[in-house]
């Protein structure tokens, strides 16, 4: 017999890049943002910190291809496996806005970190990175 749960789903989790060292935080659909991320589940502090390594990847591929990056902000979301044991089935990161002003290499810049994102490549979850130009 396979239990099954009940389908959930995280997020959004939003991290900010804004051309400073500074990342911010927001969840939600809200405009507020503070320093760290939001109190929540471990769930939802995976998600930033899968968000965050994103936007360091985007800064360090950017700084490969010789780009002034932009600012531009993550939102990751994702879903729960509908069975045991608990894990995610999904997630799902998009960058909002083109780190770079080029769009060609605003997506090179966005695959490329994908694949330097140690997060991700460490999760045991389908991780897809898109890129929604603003």
């Amino acid at each position: 017999m396979v239990l099954k749960v009940k389908p959930k789903s995280f997020g959004p989790v939003f991290v900010i890049y804004d051309g400073t060292a500074q990342l911010r935080y927001g969840s939600g659909g809200g405009t507020d943002s503070q320093t760290h991320p939001a109190d929540g589940s471990p769930v939802e502090t995976m998600l930033a910190s899968l968000g965050a390594c994103i936007v360091r990847s985007v800064e360090w591929a950017a700084s490969q291809n010789k780009a002034e990056l932009q600012p531009f902000q993550v939102k990751v979301t994702a879903v729960k496996s509908a069975e045991l044991p608990g894990r995610l089935e999904t997630a799902a990161v998009t960058v909002i806005g083109a780190p770079a002003a080029d769009a060609e290499l605003a997506r090179k810049i966005v695959k490329q970190a994908k694949s330097y994102c140690t997060v991700s490549n460490s999760m045991n979850t389908e991780v897809t990175v898109s890129l929604e130009a603003g």
